[in-house]
Formats: structure tokens, sequence, C-alpha cells
């Protein structure tokens, strides 16, 4: 902005002191012809008079150009007073509309947050809808808590009767391997019964083929 006005300005005055140097040229070149004429004793007075007269009507002209110039310089100088205060206003209004679209961008900041938080809100309640209520997780809790209470029972039961079976089993081998060992025992003593009287058939069965061999060697002697 400052350059611009720097440049109009400076269009402005270049132009005024255009006119102004042109009229003061005319006006210079008008006065050096009167002196020569003045000086020259050939001249007359209408010539001299009507020089005067072209140089006061230059004068005129100078006097008119520079008012122009003047009021030309006044209308320039409001112009630009009016252009100043014209971009004083547009920047004004920029900075308005600046401040307008960074409040419009925080709204819009703001209401995406809102829908964000909106659209969260309507999906954890679709999720919560789809859940069940209550009362009936209340009632399933409860199911359960029975289920789980008949199964430690149940459990509990079967402990019970595991313990009893370990402990029957436990007895059931120990009288078998009594059983075992009594029947070891009663096995080893037939044995041994067994042998005994193997034993003493043998013995007998000597003692009699012992006897029937005495018998056999006293026969022949008796007559």
């Amino acid at each position: 902005m400052a350059d611009d006005d720097t440049v109009i300005r400076r269009r402005l005055l270049t132009r005024a002191s255009t006119l102004g140097k042109t009229g003061l040229k005319t006006v210079a070149e008008t006065v050096l012809g009167l002196v020569e004429l003045l000086t020259d004793e050939a001249a007359d007075d209408a010539t001299c008079r009507q020089e005067l007269d072209a140089l006061l009507w230059e004068m005129e002209q100078l006097e008119f150009e520079a008012n122009k110039t003047e009021i030309w310089n006044y209308t320039c100088d409001r112009e630009l007073e009016e252009y100043e205060t014209l971009n004083a206003e547009i920047d004004t209004a920029i900075g308005k509309a600046a401040r307008e679209i960074e409040e419009l961008k925080r709204k819009v900041h703001v209401e995406k947050t809102v829908r964000a938080y909106k659209e969260e809100y309507e999906s954890i309640a679709r999720v919560i809808n789809e859940l069940p209520s209550r009362r009936d997780i209340t009632a399933e809790i409860e199911t359960q808590q029975r289920r789980l209470e008949e199964a430690t029972a149940a459990i509990e039961a079967v402990d019970g009767k595991l313990d009893l079976r370990t402990k029957q089993f436990a007895l059931l081998m120990n009288t078998i391997q009594n059983l075992k060992a009594t029947l070891d025992e009663d096995a080893l003593m037939e044995e041994e019964e067994e042998e005994q009287k193997q034993q003493q058939e043998d013995d007998e069965m000597e003692d009699v083929e012992s006897k029937q061999a005495n018998d056999s060697g006293r026969s022949p002697s008796s007559p």
C-alpha cells in the first residue's frame, strides 16, 4: 500500500512540475525576447507593446496554470486521502474478514469435534443396545452362579467318591497282597508237607525193602 501511494504521489507531482516548467520556459523566452527588443534601437513601440502584451498574456496563462495546478494538487491530495481512507477501510475489512474466518475455523473445529463425539456416542449406544439388559445379565449371572455351585458340589461329591474309591482300592490291593502272601505261604507249607510226606514214604519204602532184605537173608538158614 505504501509503495502504491508513493508511485501515485510521484506521478502527480511530476505532471504538475512539467506543466509549471513549460509555462515558466515560455514566459522566460517572452521576457528575453522583450529585453532584446528594448535593447534594439531599431525596434518600434508597437512591436514592444505587442511583445509586452504577449508577456502579460503568458504570465496570465502561467498564473492560470499555477491555479489549475494548485487545484489539481488539492484534488490529488483529497484523492490520496480518500485512497488512504479506502485502504484503511479495506485493511479493516480484511482484518475483520480474517477474524471472522478464524472464528469460523474455530466453530468448524468445534462442530467437527462435537460431530465426532456424537458419532462415537451413537456407536457406543448401538453396541450397548446390542448387549443384554441389566436384568438379563443379573439373571444370567445368578443362573451361572447356581450352575457353578452345582458343579462345585458335584466335584466335591466326585472327589469324596474318588477318595473313598482310592481308599477301597488301596484296601483291596493290601488285601490282595496279604492274600497272595498267605497263598504263597500255604503253597510253601504244602510243598514242604509234600516233601516231608515224600521223604516219609521214601523212608518207609526203604524200611520195607530193608526188612524184606533181612527176611530174605534169614530164610535159608532156618532148617
